[in-house]
């Protein structure tokens, strides 16, 4: 795919990385936001058309710095590019043409009135549910497989909804117990539940170096793909990148952070390659999702973004074990932490454990500073029993 060439006033060169089962990027190190707006403009001359834009202030003191997000273009393809000013790295990421996320917020009508919810399931995983205000939901990754949890998760919505409809089913990353339940759910009750869109960025894996066997990550993302096109033929699905925005009735969701801001690099497990992304409500409450982050790409975050990030609500990174970081939750600085973890290891009585990683051991010291009252009194829920709560 010809990508047009970033110039730098140093003239340095940087790597072409093949990332997605069609894309191409380039990471260039070393360069200034001027040389990122001027590459915007030799865009827009070559004729790519500007789909969204997007700036992000990052720090409470002047001069204040943003980060930059733009969308492109054209009959064939799509250009984003995306600038983080703390560490002066721009990227640029062409694709074929697909969908993308519309840049106009819905209207809310008389008849969305419906209390905005935050479901934490009891999934043998990770899954949330959030309702919004014209009653429909998205769905947050969902759980490894277990009959049990599927059929819980319709139950779920039918309680909260005669006829669920799915606004969107995102999804952090494709470890099993993340998508398992989502597939099987999805086969199973796709004539009771509309669904209508579906966003996740799940990197070709035979590209991808991972130290741990990928085979049943591969076939879970088969499976979970060819689950939509048998089921939902008429359900957008898009590619999560960073900086874009969903709008949704009464929230927006806004992406900080996907698998393609790692490349390049060799990865552990899929974990490496989660997206982290963040619920804005209209009565400006917010929920953080952090997914499974490794250490280093949760601390990447925290300095990227600093006291952006400050939530009210946050999803505990890696279910509370190794991959959070200190200063990404000092300035996420939530009220209510959601565990999606058993009772067990969350209050650190799990029988044969080398570390209670949920009471900060084995060098998991931010969530010490989590569950700390003397730093903070916050609210904190385990998975082993649903929790709805209220956004208000």
């Amino acid at each position: 795919m010809n990508v047009p060439l970033f110039k730098t006033v140093a003239g340095n060169t940087y790597p072409c990385a093949t990332i997605g089962k069609d894309d191409v990027q380039y990471c260039i190190h070393n360069c200034t936001v001027e040389e990122v707006k001027e590459y915007v403009k030799y865009l827009e001359s070559l004729g790519y058309k500007k789909h969204a834009e997007r700036s992000i202030i990052v720090g409470s003191t002047l001069p204040q710095k943003e980060n930059l997000f733009y969308t492109f273009t054209n009959e064939e393809s799509n250009i984003f590019v995306w600038w983080f000013c703390e560490t002066h790295i721009v990227r640029v990421l062409a694709t074929s043409k697909s969908n993308l996320p519309s840049t106009i917020k819905p209207r809310l009508e008389r008849v969305d009135t419906s209390p905005i919810s935050i479901t934490q399931t009891d999934c043998n995983g990770m899954g949330y549910v959030v309702q919004l205000a014209d009653q429909s939901f998205v769905v947050i990754d969902g759980g490894r497989r277990n009959d049990q949890d599927v059929e819980k998760l319709y139950q779920t919505l039918k309680s909260k909804s005669q006829k669920p409809i799915i606004s969107l089913w995102i999804f952090t990353h494709a470890d099993c117990d993340h998508i398992e339940v989502a597939t099987d759910f999805i086969n199973r009750y796709s004539k009771l539940v509309e669904i209508k869109a579906f966003a996740y960025n799940f990197p070709n894996l035979d590209k991808v170096q991972l130290i741990v066997d990928k085979k049943r990550d591969i076939e879970n993302i088969n499976a979970l793909e060819k689950a939509i096109r048998k089921n939902y033929k008429n359900a957008d699905v898009y590619v999560l990148r960073t900086g874009q925005e969903y709008h949704l009735k009464g929230a927006t969701i806004e992406i900080l952070w996907t698998a393609d801001d790692t490349y390049p690099n060799v990865y552990v497990s899929c974990n490496d390659l989660t997206a982290m992304f963040r619920f804005k409500f209209d009565n400006g409450k917010t929920f953080m999702v952090l997914g499974d982050p490794v250490h280093q790409y949760s601390k990447q975050v925290a300095f990227i973004y600093g006291d952006y990030l400050k939530s009210d609500i946050m999803q505990v990174a890696h279910h509370g074990l190794i991959g959070g970081d200190k200063l990404l939750y000092q300035y996420i600085d939530a009220d209510i932490c959601l565990w999606p973890v058993k009772k067990e290891r969350f209050l650190g009585t799990q029988p044969n454990q080398k570390y209670q990683w949920c009471l900060g051991e084995g060098g998991c010291d931010y969530n010490s500073y989590l569950r700390d009252d003397n730093i903070k009194k916050r609210t904190h829920y385990h998975s082993s029993e649903q929790v709805v709560l209220i956004v208000k």
